[in-house]
């Protein structure tokens, strides 16, 4: 019982952090999210940093405490669907920081990317292609 006490208080001040600033990847996407913790599931919107069309993309997924920290399951799509330029959608996975993007039905290896705080500047194009083709 208190192995899960810690665990829920690492959550908790992990998460809140994450809550007062968002998560943004590398590319400049920002995901907003809310926790419901009965379930470990997570839901909340996606805004593109990468002039994707679709405007805001819902997302959905889950989590789970590791002995590495706390581990992410994120989805995405595209509310329009498929354009010419920006994948349908995509997978987050990892722990945080860290995680990896993966495209469903495009064949395409993992890439790996890092969250960083909705209020940095990201001042530099990583390599890989984020949401886009």
């Amino acid at each position: 019982m208190k192995t899960l006490i810690t665990l829920a208080a690492c959550f908790f001040l992990v998460f809140g952090t994450i809550y007062a600033e968002c998560l943004q990847d590398q590319y400049g996407n920002k995901y907003n999210f809310t926790v419901v913790t009965s379930s470990q599931y997570l839901y909340g919107t996606v805004t593109t940093g990468q002039s994707c069309p679709g405007g805001t993309w819902p997302l959905i997924g889950s989590y789970t405490s590791t002995s590495s920290g706390i581990a992410l399951e994120l989805t995405t799509a595209n509310p329009e669907g498929s354009s010419s330029t920006c994948v349908s959608e995509y997978m987050l996975k990892g722990v945080y920081p860290n995680f990896q993007w993966y495209y469903p039905f495009t064949g395409a290896e993992p890439q790996p990317g890092t969250w960083v705080s909705c209020t940095d500047i990201l001042s530099s194009k990583p390599s890989g292609k984020g949401a886009l083709k």
